[in-house]
């Protein structure tokens, strides 16, 4: 019987072999898994943008052809931080979140914060609440869909009209909403949500776009890419190209924002952001 035993039984060394099998198997399949997991948040993320732009193309239908005002303004002198194409607040304190179920797009998608989320949008000890939080990491193409600088120049009167379906010439190839965020300190470790998409360039004033830059908040979070949806309802993956500095609110290097996975995609120009 005990030499039956000893037969059945496993020696350390076979243990330890077996061990080591188990740990090495678990090596390998831990980078996949992560990268699957990657891969199915990118999804979610994708399918979640979708919807705010059908919600979007909806609510037009039901506004004269209008698309939600990417910022609400009380009337054409007063500039006021209350509205947002995501949510509404009671003050103009930037430290106070903006309610999402009082937004303009929420009967559109339903009173669900999760289809405006970006499942991978940071939300941990480097994240900053308030400011444009309830946007939940997704940003809106305010100079030219939610606004019309274009037509008024930056300020109140461009934020008291959004643009038509009727007057975007290419659907197809006109930003809608992207990924989004904002590096807000100048140890960059602290990000916060921000609800706009702005184009490589500042349109101040009616006519061309000025040489002025924005800084960069299309967030490329998903290894590298962001999630954009197109007027027309579809939505790609897009590259991060290039960057700017950060001008104002953080100490930001252009390398340093394209590290980070702020910066834009396509040609160096407003051309897949404006109506043209």
């Amino acid at each position: 019987m005990r030499k039956e035993a000893q037969q059945i039984g496993f020696t350390l060394i076979e243990l330890l072999v077996v061990i080591s099998i188990i740990a090495l198997l678990i090596g390998i399949l831990l980078p996949a898994l992560s990268s699957a997991r990657r891969t199915a948040l990118t999804i979610v993320c994708s399918s979640n943008i979708r919807q705010l732009a059908i919600a979007n193309t909806s609510y037009s239908v039901d506004n004269k052809d209008f698309y939600v005002r990417a910022a609400n303004v009380e009337d054409p002198f007063v500039w006021t931080n209350k509205e947002r194409w995501h949510g509404k607040r009671d003050t103009n304190n930037t430290s106070e979140p903006f309610d999402y179920k009082r937004g303009d797009l929420t009967p559109y998608y339903g009173e669900t914060a999760e289809v405006k989320e970006c499942p991978q949008f940071i939300k941990e000890e480097n994240y900053q609440p308030g400011f444009e939080n309830s946007c939940g990491g997704y940003g809106y193409n305010q100079q030219y869909i939610g606004g019309r600088n274009d037509l008024h120049g930056i300020g109140t009167f461009a934020a008291s009209q959004s643009a038509r379906s009727a007057d975007v010439r290419n659907p197809a190839q006109t930003v809608m909403f992207t990924d989004a965020g904002y590096v807000i300190d100048d140890n960059k470790d602290l990000f916060s949500e921000y609800s706009f998409c702005e184009p490589p360039f500042w349109q101040l004033n009616p006519g061309p776009p000025s040489t002025m830059r924005p800084n960069p908040t299309i967030n490329f979070r998903h290894s590298g890419t962001t999630n954009v949806a197109w007027v027309d309802g579809h939505v790609d993956r897009q590259q991060i190209e290039f960057s700017v500095s950060y001008q104002t609110h953080s100490v930001v290097t252009g390398d340093e924002a394209l590290e980070l996975g702020f910066g834009w995609f396509g040609p160096q120009s407003n051309e897949l952001f404006d109506l043209n």
